[in-house]
């Protein structure tokens, strides 16, 4: 039963532990799109290259304008999803006299409730007294 309590701390602090690292973690999503669609998607390092960087896009309106500066088909994006800074946030309260008092008295009470004592029963070192008369008989009380 002990061993059983403890297995299920460790397994509740490393999982509460786990989800405050991973609300606290932001990462970046790297991709490359290659003539309007994606060709590869990263999420630590850079994404692929498709390798079709030197070529130039066809372009409807080049027709009816000339350009000087020619554009790329490739283009790389970077989005980066940021994670929740709140919980490492140093937090400050202070507590007064009544608060102080009723928090060590709720910590006292909650760690006594886990503890296991062990107390004899006075009823089990009870030694009755002698019977010196019949007292039933002396007082005529009978029951029926």
């Amino acid at each position: 039963m002990f061993q059983m309590k403890q297995f299920f701390y460790k397994i509740s602090s490393f999982s509460l532990a786990l989800i405050v690292l991973l609300s606290s973690f932001s990462f970046t999503v790297n991709k490359h799109i290659c003539g309007g669609k994606v060709s590869s998607v990263s999420l630590f390092v850079n994404a692929d290259n498709c390798g079709m960087d030197m070529l130039v896009c066809k372009n409807e309106n080049s027709k009816k304008q000339t350009s000087i500066k020619k554009e790329s088909c490739c283009k790389d994006v970077s989005e980066l999803i940021q994670g929740n800074d709140n919980n490492q946030q140093a937090q400050q309260f202070h507590l007064n006299i009544p608060q102080m008092e009723f928090l060590t008295a709720y910590v006292y009470t909650f760690i006594a409730k886990f503890q296991e004592t062990t107390t004899v029963s006075s009823i089990i070192m009870y030694k009755p007294p002698l019977v010196y008369k019949n007292i039933q008989t002396l007082f005529q009380v009978f029951r029926i």
